[in-house]
């Protein structure tokens, strides 16, 4: 059971978003909304009146993808209507981001935490795939995976909301994943202490990695490194496209015949199917990578 100091220290970060710091962040947003990553967003049209629980698939290593999407939210809408996403641990905790992200509104994927911001009024952003879609290596790119995580349907049918989601194509481009590195965040202890699924491998962290080694040998390569280091966390200037699809009323696709678990997966591969297709069709209308 949540205490109730508990529940102050889980819904403490819904107090913490910064509408001004927010808007000062805004000309730098939109110098990368515009012209690093020529950002494309259509359907507005299929955002429902009231609250609603926004999902989409998860690209890149640092997943700007999001900070891209809360911009163009924020440009269209400003303080009329309320907007959170839900983060992972990692972007909340760790000393890059949590001064940042609490702030434009990131707030802990805990269903607790997500009821009470339904019940004031928020909509939410939720990534189902996670840092494990987010991982995923570059040949995967045109694949929609949310790997059976049905927590979000969950959590919609419990709070009577709408599933409205968002397909996001070219932001994997932006780094090129080589491998996921699941097996060496399980060693590292990354899995069993942050939930982290995953240490990406890319080229720029293979170039650092030979930097230190060969920096045993001879100094130059030790030099390098730390702009190698840095250089891993740069993204390159994909073209990203957002896809806004008409809202999923979850309530109505719960068949009484079927059980819990059976109503779960028939609502689970409906989105993913949506979400698959559409990613799909953008593809195959995508000419290069990066340059869209």
């Amino acid at each position: 059971m949540v205490t109730s100091q508990q529940k102050r220290r889980l819904f403490r970060d819904l107090d913490r978003v910064d509408p001004e710091f927010a808007a000062k962040l805004g000309p730098f947003l939109e110098g990368l909304y515009r012209h690093y990553f020529r950002c494309d967003i259509t359907g507005w049209e299929n955002v429902p009146e009231g609250k609603t629980f926004f999902i989409g698939n998860h690209n890149g290593l640092l997943t700007f993808e999001v900070l891209m999407l809360f911009h163009a939210w924020w440009k269209r809408f400003g303080r009329a209507r309320r907007a959170l996403g839900l983060a992972h641990n990692v972007a909340l905790n760790n000393p890059f981001f949590r001064w940042l992200t609490p702030r434009i509104g990131a707030v802990p994927a805990d269903p607790e935490v997500a009821m009470e911001a339904f019940s004031r009024g928020y909509s939410l952003l939720a990534y189902p795939g996670g840092e494990k879609e987010s991982f995923r290596p570059f040949k995967e790119r045109k694949k929609v995976d949310f790997y059976q995580r049905k927590g979000f349907i969950k959590l919609a049918l419990r709070a009577r909301v709408p599933i409205v989601p968002i397909v996001s194509i070219g932001a994997h481009e932006s780094y090129v994943i080589l491998h996921r590195g699941e097996q060496m965040a399980e060693r590292l202890g990354l899995k069993a202490k942050f939930r982290l699924h995953g240490l990406p491998v890319t080229f720029r962290s293979i170039f650092f990695m030979w930097c230190v080694t060969t920096g045993v040998f001879t100094f130059f390569p030790l030099l390098l490194a730390p702009s190698a280091f840095f250089s891993i966390f740069i993204p390159m200037p994909a073209k990203m496209t957002f896809r806004i699809l008409p809202p999923i009323d979850v309530q109505a696709m719960i068949d009484p015949v079927l059980s819990e678990e059976q109503n779960l997966q028939k609502i689970y591969d409906h989105i993913l199917a949506q979400m698959q297709s559409v990613l799909s069709d953008e593809y195959s209308m995508r000419l290069l990578p990066v340059l869209g």
